[in-house]
């Protein structure tokens, strides 16, 4: 590496990586800012529509959120009534998270505004770059994954 350590620093993929994510998330905000919604409520929303009702563990599985973050963001969801939460009856130490059709109303009038969110965060590159970026980008997650403190699991718990 050649130049000043704050040069050679900013350079680092890590730190392109999180620049990029406060980037990501500037964008969100502002173009999901007529339906108050985050990133992260989002997958929580759109994982819960896939899936159906799933307990708070799974639904981190799911979304590679950590047990405090989906109970943090489950909450406000549940507050707005785009969620409800209730003891789940096969365990009873967990609770289930349901979707409300207020849930899915919200989460699919966003989905233009999540597309124009992404549209504007590839907006610096050409077609043929935004497929590569994507490709190696999931190919770092996928490859990384059991590195995560929170790796996302493709299937619910046996």
């Amino acid at each position: 590496m050649t130049g000043s350590p704050l040069t050679q620093a900013n350079s680092l993929p890590g730190n392109l990586l999180r620049r990029c994510h406060q980037i990501s998330v500037a964008i969100f905000l502002k173009k999901c800012e007529a339906y108050n919604l985050t990133q992260l409520q989002y997958v929580i929303l759109s994982a819960l529509e896939e899936k159906g009702a799933l307990d708070q563990i799974t639904l981190g599985g799911f979304t590679a959120l950590d047990r405090n973050t989906v109970a943090v963001v489950v909450k406000k969801l549940e507050e707005r009534g785009l969620v409800t939460r209730h003891r789940n009856p096969e365990d009873r130490r967990s609770m289930l998270v349901t979707l409300t059709e207020e849930g899915k109303r919200l989460r699919n009038a966003a989905e233009s505004a999540v597309a124009d969110t992404q549209e504007d965060i590839l907006a610096p590159l050409e077609e043929s770059e935004r497929q590569v970026l994507s490709r190696l980008l999931a190919k770092i997650a996928d490859e990384n994954n059991n590195l995560s403190r929170v790796p996302i699991r493709q299937q619910a718990k046996a």
